[in-house]
């Protein structure tokens, strides 16, 4: 075990002194003055203003409004999603005359619709959430329907021997067996979502990090801008870490039992 110790750490420190190091070349190619401060921020710098946004309570409207938005619209695309895959499993023919389209839409940009949407719905979160859901709900969709083809047969051989039937059969059998690739569009669904909605920000928004963004982006604000983007960036590995730690806790109680 001692053996083994260092050498999972390893990959940890290779990665935090190679950031380290990025951010000493940014560092020192803003203060030589390599790149106009228009374009790049020092690390430093932006540490700085993001520090003083913390302390001033003045990025948390802003991450509540994103983190809100990001987290119903995966919800949303996963409690829509996994019943189509379902569907579309329990039905092939179905699925076989969706699939093109499904494939289709899921190459197609979405946010090319939020006119229609804010022309419905006016400004505010709704276009925002229901753009990201539908860029999050078809890998959900695919997903789903190519883990649930991808369970044997053997195991409803077996269900049947036991009488194991309807929604005992799905959360005992059906679940368990297909919810590796189920996980992964999870995951696929977030990272959709998730850019989704910094994009809408971005576009059409009045509050949020992706607002933020643009906001400073338009008014030369380039050490705010970057500190909104670390924000950002964190933003997502905190989602991502905790979407990973329930996918090893699901699965851990699903192998247990």
């Amino acid at each position: 075990m001692n053996k083994q110790t260092p050498r999972s750490l390893r990959p940890r420190w290779t990665i935090a002194l190679l950031v380290l190091a990025l951010l000493a070349v940014l560092e020192a190619v803003t203060r030589l003055g390599l790149v106009p401060v228009v374009i790049l921020a020092a690390p430093t710098k932006v540490a700085q203003v993001l520090w003083q946004l913390v302390i001033s309570g003045k990025v948390f409207p802003d991450l509540w409004r994103t983190t809100w938005e990001v987290m119903l619209s995966v919800a949303l695309a996963i409690a829509t999603g996994v019943p189509i895959g379902f569907g579309l499993w329990r039905t092939p023919l179905l699925g076989r005359v969706l699939e093109p389209y499904l494939v289709g839409t899921y190459a197609m940009p979405l946010v090319l619709f939020y006119p229609f949407l804010l022309v419905v719905f006016g400004l505010g979160a709704t276009p925002i959430v229901l753009i990201a859901a539908a860029m999050g709900v078809i890998p959900v969709i695919l997903n789903s329907w190519a883990a649930f083809q991808q369970v044997p047969d053997i195991y409803f051989k077996v269900c049947a021997s036991f009488r194991c039937k309807g929604s005992r059969r799905f959360w005992k059998v059906v679940f368990p067996a297909s919810a590796p690739l189920i996980f992964a569009g999870f995951k696929l669904c977030l990272i959709y979502s998730f850019v989704g909605v910094i994009v809408m920000e971005f576009m059409v928004g009045n509050i949020g990090l992706g607002f933020r963004v643009a906001y400073d982006y338009d008014g030369f604000k380039i050490d705010e801008m970057y500190a909104y983007v670390t924000i950002i960036v964190a933003l997502a590995a905190v989602i991502t870490a905790i979407l990973a730690y329930e996918e090893k806790r699901i699965r851990g109680e699903i192998s247990n039992g």
